[in-house]
């Protein structure tokens, strides 16, 4: 296993679509070894996801986290050529958003809370299940990378836009106090 260097906003490969990987090759050397060293530099660089294309690999490969099992701990889905579909467009859920290949940034995104998702697993098993809340987030996220697109390109407000150190102190405050009736100016 190794610990791969993550392309950041600006690198070319993560703005392509990538390439499916052939349902067959799922279990060989080669993806097992990605599989491993995507999960081993996600981990290394504490994010809740990753997705081949950070590290340079531009296949429909990804692991997304954010499910908590009954123990507590965090559960991690590896996907395969996934395809997600809103289940409902005005269902939507907002947070503040980051990302390992934007390092030290965070923007506030709105997502569709309810998805469902067809992939395959690192077993070669197919996959087919529905999630809502911050774990259909970071799929979502994660998936985007997968056409090339990033989290900045999602984001309406860039006032919203922010250090991560300055988001925390300024732009969740300001949240914080807004009234629950409130609209967001802008």
């Amino acid at each position: 296993m190794a610990i791969l260097k993550v392309a950041r906003m600006g690198h070319p490969v993560l703005r392509r679509k990538c390439e499916t990987i052939e349902p067959e090759k799922i279990t060989g050397p080669e993806v097992q070894r990605l599989i491993r060293d995507i999960f081993e530099t996600m981990v290394e660089y504490n994010g809740v996801g990753l997705a081949a294309p950070q590290v340079h690999m531009p296949v429909r490969l990804c692991i997304a986290g954010g499910e908590v099992d009954d123990e507590g701990r965090t559960r991690y889905r590896i996907l395969i050529n996934p395809e997600v579909t809103v289940l409902d467009e005005d269902n939507r859920l907002g947070m503040y958003e980051g990302c390992l290949s934007v390092p030290g940034m965070r923007g506030w995104v709105e997502r569709p809370a309810s998805i469902k998702v067809v992939a395959w697993n690192e077993k070669g098993e197919k996959l087919d299940f529905v999630l809502e809340g911050f774990p259909a987030v970071v799929i979502q996220h994660e998936c985007d990378h997968l056409d090339g697109i990033l989290y900045v390109d999602r984001i309406e407000d860039m006032t919203k836009f922010a250090f991560e150190e300055e988001a925390e102190r300024f732009l969740d405050a300001a949240d914080e106090n807004m009234d629950e009736d409130e609209e967001p100016a802008g």
